[in-house]
């Protein structure tokens, strides 16, 4: 490689290189609080936006990002996992990568404009094209800085990215909630994606400009080579998340087509309100779990200790945030969206099967992808599309909207048996083991709260239903999981407060090898 085209060496990048161990947690808890952020400022805001806009308002966005995912190409090769494959930043790669990332930008903008007499011909309402066109351009505008971003990830350093959507999330809305109050709620959604992306652009387009310039100093060169590489390994990988994207879309397809918009808008805010167990870890898998598992695939023993880990976290971290939901929803959904979102109750509660199994999956994925088996995301995505497009029809026909939901959590359960079994050759990861322990601790704090449902009652104010079955499902779960797996309960408890304490102390000292 010629060392005059490679990136100039930062400050940093002259010390000795942070241990892997540290710079994964660290970014990860960049990614952690960023997201904790952002969904907490999502959260408020669609509390008094669901207060203000109709169900079927909902149910046109749901269906309109059903068509932005199908048409647009970006995601269909994921060129960020390609780059990462790369251990070094040159002026080739910059620029194969920048050069490819707009021409799928735009390429999939232009699909949408096609499509858009399409839709209008078969009749689905006029705001579903428009808004699906609107995503897409706004697609297209954020592909000519999408390599910077490539360039921190790649690098573990999540920090930037999160600061800057953490200061986009809340400015957003304000369009959002401009329109709904003035009259005009069927423009709030589609104004709070235009002005998270315009922000993001223009903060991200600041902090490139001072502290990336570094990258403007490489010659960008396209190399016709590298770019099929690029394509080879993304088409793979990117195919894999498109399916699985589909995976999570395919039902508002399928449910809005059936059935309405706004039976869609009922889903659509019952399976959003079904993902708050599971938000903090996808992201957290998504984009910090991918890098980490890329740099570990060569050495088996410390991949198997971090998935295991990463698995372990995903279930007990979900399972009782699904359960307080679960015991909650009947009082906790008119308590905070009105008395008109209580046809989403049913919806809701099934559900949240997908909060607990959706985080396991996601990380097997991951693990897939980090270990170089792209094509098993994509067999399991399809086979896991494959269901809900058999079952979904026909289970909507019969129970609307709760056959749907039913649909999805019997899709998304299949592709995760099948993933183990895969899984099994490669790595001795026992999943079943890990499952078992969440599993019980929810049907024993679930049976225990019927037994408390008899002695104190159920004819409560909504405050206070709320608050003691929240705070029964929270106690009851880590109480239980202690006293079914007391040892193995200590010895993660203990692992993640060790991480916590090294990087709140600021310490540097190499860590024990069964950190990782």
């Amino acid at each position: 490689m010629n060392e005059a085209n490679a990136a100039p060496q930062s400050p940093e990048q002259g010390k000795a290189e942070e241990p892997l161990a540290y710079r994964a947690v660290r970014g990860g808890m960049w990614v952690v609080a960023g997201s904790y952020w952002s969904i907490g400022v999502g959260f408020a805001a669609n509390i008094l936006l669901m207060r203000l806009l109709t169900p079927a308002i909902y149910g046109e966005f749901a269906l309109a990002m059903f068509f932005y995912t199908l048409l647009q190409l970006r995601g269909k090769i994921a060129l960020n996992y390609a780059f990462a494959q790369q251990r070094t930043v040159t002026g080739e790669t910059v620029g194969t990568l920048f050069t490819l990332d707009v021409l799928l930008g735009w390429g999939g903008a232009l699909l949408a404009l096609v499509t858009v007499p399409i839709l209008l011909h078969l009749g689905y309402p006029p705001p579903v094209a428009w808004i699906m066109l609107t995503l897409a351009v706004l697609s297209g505008l954020e592909s000519f800085v999408g390599v910077f971003s490539v360039v921190l990830e790649s690098a573990l350093r999540f920090k930037p990215v999160s600061v800057i959507s953490g200061l986009a999330m809340p400015l957003s809305y304000l369009p959002a909630f401009a329109l709904a109050l003035s009259g005009r709620g069927e423009y709030s959604l589609v104004a709070q994606a235009v002005s998270f992306s315009l922000i993001s652009l223009a903060a991200g387009g600041l902090y490139i400009a001072f502290a990336q310039r570094e990258l403007f100093r490489l010659r960008w060169r396209y190399n016709h080579r590298l770019a099929w590489d690029y394509i080879r390994f993304g088409v793979v990988t990117g195919l894999g998340n498109y399916v699985a994207s589909l995976v999570t879309q395919t039902d508002n397809f399928i449910l809005g087509t059936l059935s309405g918009t706004t039976t869609l808008g009922y889903y659509d805010r019952a399976y959003r309100i079904a993902q708050w167990p599971s938000l903090l870890l996808s992201a957290l898998i998504g984009r910090a779990a991918i890098f980490t598992y890329s740099r570990l695939r060569e050495d088996q023993v410390r991949l198997q200790r971090a998935a295991t880990m990463v698995l372990w976290i995903s279930a007990n971290v979900a399972a009782p945030v699904a359960l307080a939901l679960f015991l909650s929803a009947p009082e906790l959904v008119p308590f905070l969206f009105g008395a008109q979102w209580m046809p989403a109750v049913p919806i809701l509660r099934m559900l949240l099967l997908l909060a607990v199994l959706r985080p396991v999956w996601e990380n097997v994925g991951a693990l897939f992808i980090g270990s170089g088996q792209p094509r098993r995301v994509i067999e399991i995505s399809a086979l896991q599309l494959l269901i809900l497009a058999l079952l979904g029809a026909p289970l909507t026909l019969i129970a609307g909207a709760l056959g749907m939901a039913s649909a999805a959590v019997l899709a998304i359960g299949g592709g995760l048996a099948v993933a183990y079994w895969m899984l099994r050759r490669s790595l001795t990861i026992d999943i079943r083991s890990l499952l078992l322990g969440p599993v019980l601790a929810s049907l024993l704090t679930v049976l225990a709260y019927w037994l408390l449902v008899r002695l104190i009652g159920s004819a409560h104010p909504l405050w206070f239903a709320i608050a003691w079955k929240i705070s029964w499902a929270l106690f009851g779960f880590f109480l239980f999981s202690a006293l079914l797996q007391p040892a193995l309960f200590r010895e993660r408890i203990a692992y993640v407060w060790r991480l916590l304490r090294r990087r709140a102390d600021g310490r540097n000292e190499p860590v024990e090898e069964n950190l990782l």
